[in-house]
C-alpha cells in the first residue's frame, strides 16, 4: 500500500507519545514493503512550533518525510489566556476556528499539499486529533482516512469543531479499551471502523533483560520520566515525595528525567536529569524501586510500560484510566487518588518484597506479549487492508 501519516511533529530526538507512535507505525510498515510517506510540520518544540527543520523532503530512517513551515508560531500565555475565555464559552465556531489556528502547528502548505496528492495514497492515517493538521486534513479524504486520535478527557475534546474530525474518518484505531470507551461516550454517533492497537515499546529487548542490579532498599530511588510540567502532575507528586519522606521516615530519592518547563524545588534528594540516551534511560528504569506516573491525563502511557517491561513497579494517578487499565491487566502495578493512597500503595511497594517481585515478573510478561514493534505493525497492517 501507499501511506501518508500527518503528525504535528516527527524526528528521531522527539519523544512525545503520539509522535513516537507514528515514527514506530511509519517505520513498521515501511520495513514490511509499504511506500509510507510522513507528512509533518519544520517545528520541533511542541510550546512555541518554532521552525526547526529544513523545509524540504528528507529520509528518516528508511522512512520519507515532507516537513512544511509553520507560519506562526505559539505565545503559550496567550495562548493559556484565549483557552481559558474560549472553554468558558464555547459556543462560538469561529472562535474554535481561530483557536485551533492558534493551537497549531499552523502549516497551511501541508494541508494544502494533502489536497493535491491525497489521490496518490491507498490510506491516510492521522496521529493525534487536537491539531491543526489533523482537524483540517481529515477533511480531505475521509474515505481513506484513519484516525489515531490518542484522546483523553480534556475540556478541547468538547468543542463542537472536533465532531467532524471524529465522525468522517473511515477507521478509528485506539492505544487503550479506556481510550476507546471514552470516545464513544463522547462521540456517540461516530460509524467508522475501529480497533484496539496499542503502543509499541523501544528498546524491549534492553529492558525486559533480568535486572543485573536493583535499588538500594535502604535508600531507594522513584523514577519519574515524561514531561516536566504541571499539568502532568509534577508538582503533587513532588509533595507528595516530601510527605512520605517525612512521615514514614524513609530516605526516597527521586529521579525526575525528561525537558524541564516549570520550576522546581531545590530539594537535595531530587535528580533533575533533563533528557538522557537510551541506554542511560533504560538503566534508570531498570535501576529504579519504583516508577510514578501521576499525570491525571494519559491516553496510553508509555513509560509505565517501559517501567514494567524493565521489572519495576509502577504507580500511576487513579484518574489517568489507561494507565489503570495498564495496571490491573498486568497485575503490575498500583494507582492512587490523593497523598494517604499514594503513601499506603508506596509503602506496600517498597515494604512488600514478595508482591514486588511477582508485580516484575507479570509486568515484563504483560508487556513482551502485547506491545512489541513487530505486533503493533502487524496489527495496524491488517486494519488497514480490511478497510
Amino acid at each position: 500500500m501507499r501511506i501518508a501519516a500527518v503528525v504535528q511533529r516527527y524526528g528521531a530526538d522527539i519523544v512525545g507519545g503520539a509522535e513516537r507512535l507514528c515514527r514506530g507505525v511509519a517505520e513498521g510498515l515501511a520495513a514490511r514493503g509499504h511506500d509510507v510517506e510522513v507528512m509533518t510540520s519544520c517545528a520541533r518544540s511542541y510550546r512555541s512550533w518554532a521552525n526547526a527543520f529544513r523545509e524540504g523532503v528528507e529520509s528518516v530512517n528508511g522512512v520519507v518525510v515532507r516537513r512544511f513551515r509553520v507560519e506562526q508560531e505559539r505565545d503559550m500565555t496567550a495562548f493559556n489566556a484565549a483557552s481559558e475565555r474560549l472553554f468558558g464559552s464555547p459556543d462560538d465556531i469561529d472562535d474554535q476556528v481561530a483557536w485551533v489556528k492558534a493551537q497549531g502547528p499552523y502549516a497551511p502548505r501541508l494541508v494544502d499539499h494533502l489536497h493535491g496528492v491525497a489521490g496518490d495514497f491507498e490510506r491516510l492515517i492521522f496521529f493525534t486529533y487536537l491539531y491543526h493538521p489533523t482537524v483540517h486534513g481529515i477533511h480531505v479524504a475521509p474515505e481513506r482516512s484513519v484516525l489515531v486520535p490518542t484522546a483523553h478527557d480534556e475540556a478541547p475534546i468538547y468543542l463542537e469543531i472536533y465532531e467532524a474530525v471524529f465522525s468522517l474518518p473511515a477507521g478509528l484505531i485506539f492505544n487503550t479499551e479506556a481510550e476507546a470507551a471514552f470516545v464513544h461516550r463522547r462521540f456517540p454517533r461516530t460509524t467508522a471502523k475501529e480497533r484496539v492497537v496499542g503502543v509499541g515499546i523501544d528498546a524491549l529487548e534492553a529492558l525486559s533483560a533480568t535486572p543485573d542490579s536493583i535499588a538500594d532498599d535502604d535508600s531507594p530511588t522513584a523514577l519519574y520520566a515524561g514531561r516536566i510540567e504541571p499539568g502532568k502532575g509534577v508538582a503533587e507528586m513532588i509533595e507528595h515525595v516530601a510527605r512520605f519522606r517525612d512521615d514514614s521516615g524513609v530516605p526516597l530519592r527521586l529521579w525526575i528525567m525528561g525537558e524541564v518547563a516549570m520550576d522546581l524545588p531545590g530539594h537535595e534528594w531530587i535528580d533533575v536529569l533533563g533528557f538522557v540516551d537510551d541506554d542511560e534511560k533504560v538503566r534508570r528504569l531498570r535501576q529504579a524501586v519504583v516508577v510514578i506516573a501521576p499525570s491525571p491525563l494519559e491516553s496510553f502511557g508509555i513509560v509505565v510500560l517501559e517501567a514494567m517491561a524493565a521489572h519495576t513497579p509502577v504507580l500511576v494517578n487513579s484518574e489517568a484510566v489507561a494507565a489503570v487499565e495498564h495496571c490491573r491487566k498486568a497485575n503490575a502495578g498500583l494507582y492512587y487518588r490523593g497523598y494517604p493512597e499514594f503513601r499506603a500503595a508506596l509503602e506496600l511497594i517498597l515494604g512488600d518484597s514478595k508482591l514486588r517481585a511477582t508485580m516484575t515478573e507479570k509486568g515484563a510478561s504483560y508487556v513482551r506479549e502485547n506491545y512489541s514493534w513487530p505486533e503493533i505493525t502487524k496489527r495496524y497492517e491488517g486494519f488497514l487492508q480490511e478497510l
